[in-house]
């Protein structure tokens, strides 16, 4: 691939600024006690099994078919949904649609810089947000079709690909894809006895990092609501069995608590599109009909004289 000419490079022997900042220099128990504190309270106040406040709006790129925008605490992310469109380099027939999951983070998302190419993290996450939409899309509809799903993440604080995941399906539906259920999902950080709903960036780092621990990691679930139907399960660390069944417990509950947010601002949505059209159905109304006759007169003669 072509060198970026355009990007300022750094010099060949430099040391990263990470390495002077006071996390790192601190002990992983001094880390911990400030990210968790006593009383079962983290340090944006919230208790084990709190999520963070969520903002959710939909039809936010006009070039897509649909698209949405998910807030959860300060990670922030974009999903675009596009046609359907041929499957390339196919050459026999698929009687199953397929998904096309592209999933990148901005240059600025994360305290390491990204390079804009996709790297073996973004494929990954990919390819976990193509199993947890599979099986909520209607693929029989579209054989021999594929669909274009387009993450990218503008602030990365944690329980991303959870937050990627419930926008993808707000986006899914907002292109009007047919669909069995609505996608949510949830995130939660293993430390020892304790399991984190919607752990930050800061608690997944000291999640994975507890290797002094016996059960340490991070758990993603995904969750069709109404078939009550779990799509996809994401785990990494080391976590034993009974550990795990109570942190799929929480997060079952926790996508349970999802849904009136994201059926509100469905509803919205059409209620607001709803509105548009009887408004174009009124003006058009008013331009059919006739215009009121005018009658022309002669206008009086100008007997002013240019003095």
């Amino acid at each position: 691939m072509p060198q970026d000419t355009k990007r300022i490079n750094g010099p060949e022997i430099s040391t990263s600024y990470h390495i002077h900042e006071e996390n790192n220099r601190q002990p992983f128990e001094e880390r911990l006690n400030q990210a968790i504190g006593g009383k079962n309270k983290r340090k944006d106040g919230r208790n084990f099994s709190e999520s963070r406040k969520y903002f959710l709006k939909v039809g936010v790129v006009s070039t897509a078919k649909g698209s949405a925008y998910i807030e959860l605490g300060n990670t922030k992310a974009i999903v675009s949904v596009f046609d359907p469109r041929e499957i390339p380099k196919q050459s026999k027939y698929c009687a199953l649609g397929e998904l096309y999951c592209d999933f990148k983070f901005s240059p600025f998302a994360s305290h390491l810089r990204k390079t804009p190419q996709s790297d073996t993290r973004g494929r990954s996450l990919a390819a976990a947000l193509a199993s947890a939409l599979n099986p909520a899309v209607c693929r029989h509809l579209f054989p021999n079709l594929q669909l274009d799903v387009f993450a990218n993440v503008l602030e990365d604080d944690g329980s991303v690909l959870a937050a990627v995941i419930t926008a993808a399906g707000l986006a899914l539906a907002d292109a009007c894809i047919p669909m069995f259920d609505i996608v949510t999902a949830t995130t939660a950080g293993i430390l020892g006895d304790r399991i984190l709903v919607d752990p930050t960036a800061e608690e997944e780092s000291l999640c994975m990092e507890g290797f002094t621990r016996d059960n340490h990691g991070i758990v993603m679930l995904a969750k069709l609501p109404t078939l009550d139907q779990v799509p996809e399960i994401r785990h990494s660390g080391s976590v034993s069995v009974e550990t795990l069944w109570r942190a799929c417990t929480r997060l079952n509950a926790a996508c349970t608590e999802q849904v009136p947010i994201v059926q509100h601002v469905l509803v919205s949505k059409v209620k607001s599109r709803l509105a548009e059209i009887d408004v174009e159905s009124d003006d058009e109304g008013e331009g059919d009909g006739e215009a009121p006759d005018v009658k022309s007169e002669k206008p009086d003669e100008d007997t002013s004289e240019d003095r």
